[in-house]
């Protein structure tokens, strides 16, 4: 557990921390007898899909996400949370400063989980969705669990009525007035394609009987690009962007500056630098309003950092942007 703990407050990864302790690699290896044998994987904290929820009260929530993929000899889907507790005036935990506390579960309470999203509800935190392991999916099903933010004790909890399906990547949102929480955006797993497949559909889960009712089978995705007409290197920091409009902004598990995501009336948005252009994702309904004026706001605060001309344009139905197009491209690999 110490060690474990070191690894949190580093940030090392395992390579690095093996290179420590003077190990080699993490590899496959053949034993006197030729044998191949495979240490498992070890402990890391640098991962994908993860959730970090920042608390009132300075804590941050994290819970899961996996370390590299299944070609990686340290690949592993985590079903624990992690507490961090920065000092005052830091934004996270290091070598010298803050505490961490880690939490761990059987899987049959708490299944490796992650792209899930975790929702704070009252005293406690709603884990909806995942991706998780091969063999482990079911497109009847939505997984759903409740950590008690003050026990650490987590739940799975069963809902009825119409389910989004095996969804990962998606966000979710607390609406007080209903005192339920709105799911849409992400994807859907499905079992037979390889391909993956965007979720279109907006659910919303009533807290109140744990019951699911669909909001639209199909909403509308929007990608925009915003290009720049100069080349000179600058940095357009996305994270620090922030629209006048009400929102609420999404911690992110990977602190990069090239990348933002905030919710407004329920509507996740994602903003990405690809270098010579920045794009934008919206996933779901937003008020035409509120979306120009999160996009003019947007283009003046990338002439704030540049002497370039930015230039928004919204991309026509079917075509993908970079990272899609990116990912389609080593796919077909």
């Amino acid at each position: 557990m110490a060690h474990w703990e070191r690894v949190i407050r580093t940030s090392d990864d395992t390579f690095v921390a093996r290179q420590g302790f003077g190990l080699e690699p993490n590899f496959p290896r053949r034993n006197w007898f030729g044998k191949i044998v495979y240490d498992g994987p070890d402990w890391c904290f640098l991962r994908f899909g993860a959730t970090r929820t920042r608390m009132p009260d300075g804590r941050i929530i994290c819970v899961g996400g996996e370390h590299e993929d299944f070609y990686d000899p340290d690949f592993c889907i985590y079903n624990d949370v992690v507490v961090l507790r920065p000092h005052s005036g830091q934004i996270g935990v290091n070598i010298d400063s803050g505490s961490v506390e880690i939490y761990g579960y059987p899987e049959r309470v708490f299944p490796p989980t992650d792209f899930h999203s975790a929702t704070i509800v009252q005293n406690k935190l709603y884990i909806i969705g995942r991706l998780g392991y091969q063999g482990t999916r079911s497109e009847s099903e939505t997984p759903i669990s409740t950590l008690d933010l003050t026990t650490y004790h987590i739940e799975p909890i069963q809902a009825r009525g119409p389910v989004p399906g095996w969804i990962y990547e998606h966000s979710s949102w607390y609406d007080s007035k209903r005192h339920a929480i709105v799911v849409r955006g992400g994807k859907v797993w499905r079992a037979d394609t390889k391909d993956e497949t965007p979720n279109r559909a907006a659910y919303r889960l009533h807290l109140a009987d744990m019951r699911w009712e669909c909001l639209a089978e199909r909403e509308t995705r929007q990608y925009f690009v915003i290009r720049r007409t100069g080349r000179e290197l600058f940095d357009a920091d996305l994270a620090a962007f922030r629209p006048s409009v009400p929102h609420e902004s999404i911690v992110l598990e990977e602190q990069r500056t090239s990348n933002n995501q905030f919710i407004v009336e329920g509507v996740r948005i994602t903003l990405e630098d690809w270098v010579n252009e920045i794009e934008a994702t919206i996933e779901g309904e937003l008020a035409p309003d509120a979306r120009d004026l999160i996009l003019s706001e947007l283009v003046e605060y990338l002439r704030g950092k540049t002497e370039c001309v930015w230039i928004p344009e919204e991309l026509p139905e079917g075509q993908l942007p970079s990272k899609q197009r990116l990912s389609g491209l080593l796919s077909d690999d």
